[in-house]
């Protein structure tokens, strides 16, 4: 049981300098929305979609866990923040590749995860604009939406842009509170799901999935959205030891965002959107894994 607890910790300390970096980073965004609204011409650009899409790719749930408090402050579109979610692999990458006889698996799956992120992305937007016909960030947000403007710029921690320029507390000391809070979370999902995989074990598992083939691509994306790196760890597992088809796998890994799930729904007050989201995912990703393992049935 120590073991798990020291992975869980581990785990969640990989993310915590990335955290830190990015929030600082998201501060000086912060420091120049206050003063600029060119900024939304770029994270709500043709291009932020794709561009978040080919970032989501690489290897770690950074990204998602950042692009959740984008979204939640209005800086991105949800199409965007799909996209991300969509292209995250998280540990997948590194595990496959690990594992050199299996290493050809990469390409197709980034490959698909990157087109379905552009499609569901864009696709997403286009149905948004034409719904609420506006062409800004505010396009995605319902009419009765309870996000709240307020006359003032709320940075990290709740803190007032406006009121603190150019210092140590607001480049620094905000970003590693922020940090710190999310890192605590993230620890406590690690702990809770690594408990259960513990006690249930990856064999009986697999056992499980190869018992219930045809409903693989229903239940591996309901395990991909744990909240967790260690779901995308299982989903990636099991594929390698033949306990699910490849379309299960790319299904499951394409709702798996890493935590960000978890951040979004912490970060974001309106649950009628974060249900939207999940919903979306969960669905998009269910069709594509049996068309992908349709496909697979036919080639072989």
């Amino acid at each position: 049981m120590w073991d798990v607890l020291l992975d869980a910790f581990l785990d969640s300390l990989k993310v915590f300098p990335f955290l830190i970096i990015l929030y600082i980073v998201i501060e000086l965004v912060e420091e120049k929305v206050s003063t600029s609204n060119k900024f939304l011409k770029y994270t709500n650009g043709k291009f932020a979609t794709a561009v978040g899409a080919g970032l989501g790719l690489i290897p770690q749930c950074g990204f998602s866990v950042v692009a959740s408090d984008l979204y939640s402050k209005r800086y991105i579109k949800m199409g965007t923040l799909l996209a991300i979610f969509i292209a995250t692999s998280d540990e997948a990458v590194p595990i496959i590749l690990s594992n050199p006889s299996k290493a050809y698996i990469i390409f197709p799956l980034l490959g698909i995860k990157f087109v379905f992120a552009l499609i569901v992305g864009y696709g997403v937007d286009f149905v948004a604009h034409l719904i609420y016909k506006k062409k800004t960030i505010v396009e995605i947000v319902p009419p009765d939406t309870d996000v709240k403007h307020d006359e003032h710029l709320s940075g990290c921690c709740g803190h007032h842009v406006e009121e603190e320029r150019n210092t140590l507390k607001k480049f620094f000391i905000h970003p590693l509170i922020h940090s710190l809070k999310i890192f605590a979370y993230i620890f406590v999902v690690n702990f809770l799901l690594g408990t259960i995989i513990f006690y249930v074990g990856e064999e009986s598992v697999v056992s499980f999935m190869q018992s219930v083939t045809y409903l693989q691509p229903l239940i591996v994306p309901l395990v991909g959205l744990i909240p967790n790196c260690a779901s995308s760890v299982l989903i990636t597992q099991l594929l390698l030891l033949d306990g699910i088809t490849f379309g299960s796998a790319v299904a499951g890994l394409c709702v798996n965002a890493g935590i960000g799930l978890a951040v979004l729904f912490k970060q974001n007050k309106n649950i009628k959107q974060n249900l939207t989201i999940v919903g979306i995912l969960y669905v998009a990703s269910v069709l594509l894994g049996y068309a992908i393992t349709g496909i697979e049935m036919l080639i072989v």
